[in-house]
């Protein structure tokens, strides 16, 4: 492998996880696993089988990727040097296709969400962030279909997050239109709690953010930006405004399949794949998500991440990553004509199929 560049002291280290270039399935060992980029363009430092999603520990010198695989597997890579990151423990989970990780507040609990499985582990974590056991100490699974039985044919938890107030945790479950509930316990183990939310049949919640008492669902199946309001007394939200994740048309790709999304400030953005845009939608001081215009993101924007001052998109299918000026996004001026897609001045470089990013300090 290649030798990345690093400079200054204090850069930011920039971590991508990659597939496998032809996708899922097809032959590895072409440029999937993990790449650091700091100052120019990325260099794959790490071997590893499709880590599609990627999170750093917030205290010690460690990245954690998971494995969309079966049977999926949570890495802890050390990254105290950045230049020649190790594998310092893995744990296998259990589920299949793996696709997303949560750190509990306190840095002693991972919650991973699987997709294929539909169930979610819980890793129990050691004070230096390294597993405390080789197994999960829970897998909890779930029940049901949707509308659409291509897609929603089981269930498939797409991601976790905290319900407004810290004491649940909710899984977007794209196979049932569900948000599914848990109590988070003391020690960060979980209790099923039922349903928080459903949503439309065949809505496919895939990521959610959270801002006070409301939470914005993007679904990728029915291409809506769902607001829904929670309410503490019964720990349940109710769906209070949608609107469609873009007016862009469908331009690449077999479908428009609706990607993630992203608070920053009284701003959401949203990434659409097929249409191959970043939504940008102003929300009222009541959180009404109002759509303002969308932009130019590359072949199958899957994800992206506002690091510092900069907005870091992953083009999936066009195997680069945009790097835009987070200012020049803010300032994104109201479509003129329904269906425009603008474009916004970017730096692009080449890196196989991106699937997250997760930045690091260099200390």
């Amino acid at each position: 492998m290649n030798t990345p560049h690093v400079v200054g002291s204090t850069a930011r280290a920039l971590w991508w996880g990659t597939y496998p270039a032809a996708g899922l399935g097809t032959q590895e060992g072409l440029g999937e696993g993990i790449w650091l980029g700091v100052d120019g363009a990325p260099t794959q430092v790490l071997e590893l089988p499709a880590p599609s999603f990627v999170l750093a520990h917030p205290d010690m010198p460690l990245v954690y990727a998971v494995t969309e695989a079966d049977p999926s597997i949570v890495h802890a890579i050390d990254v105290s040097d950045p230049t020649a990151p190790v594998v310092a423990a893995s744990l296998v989970t259990g589920g299949h296709a793996g696709c997303h990780l949560l750190l509990s507040p306190d840095a002693l609990t991972l919650y991973v969400s699987h997709y294929m499985s539909g169930d979610v582990g819980v890793v129990e974590l050691l004070p230096n962030g390294l597993f405390a056991a080789d197994a999960p100490a829970q897998m909890l699974g779930h029940e049901g279909s949707g509308a659409r039985p291509d897609r929603q044919e089981a269930p498939h938890a797409h991601s976790a997050g905290f319900a407004p107030g810290g004491e649940h945790l909710l899984v977007a479950d794209l196979g049932t239109d569900e948000l599914r509930r848990y109590v988070v316990q003391p020690n960060g183990s979980l209790v099923a709690d039922g349903i928080a939310a459903t949503l439309a049949p065949g809505a496919g919640p895939r990521h959610f953010a959270v801002r006070g008492n409301l939470i914005y669902v993007v679904c990728e199946l029915d291409h809506q930006l769902r607001t829904l309001r929670w309410d503490s007394a019964t720990a349940s939200a109710d769906v209070i405004a949608e609107v469609a994740s873009t007016t862009a048309p469908h331009r690449t790709g077999d479908e428009v399949n609706d990607g993630h999304l992203q608070l920053v400030g009284d701003v959401l953005l949203v990434s659409v794949r097929g249409a191959d845009v970043i939504s940008v939608f102003d929300l009222s001081p009541e959180g009404e998500a109002r759509y303002r215009g969308c932009f130019d993101a590359g072949f199958w924007p899957r994800y992206f991440a506002v690091i510092d001052e900069n907005l870091w998109v992953g083009e999936e299918r066009g195997h680069h990553v945009r790097r835009f000026d987070l200012a020049d996004v803010l300032a994104l001026a109201p479509e003129a004509a329904v269906g425009e897609v603008s474009h916004v001045a970017h730096r692009s470089y080449p890196v196989t199929s991106p699937a997250c990013v997760v930045a690091t300090s260099r200390k």
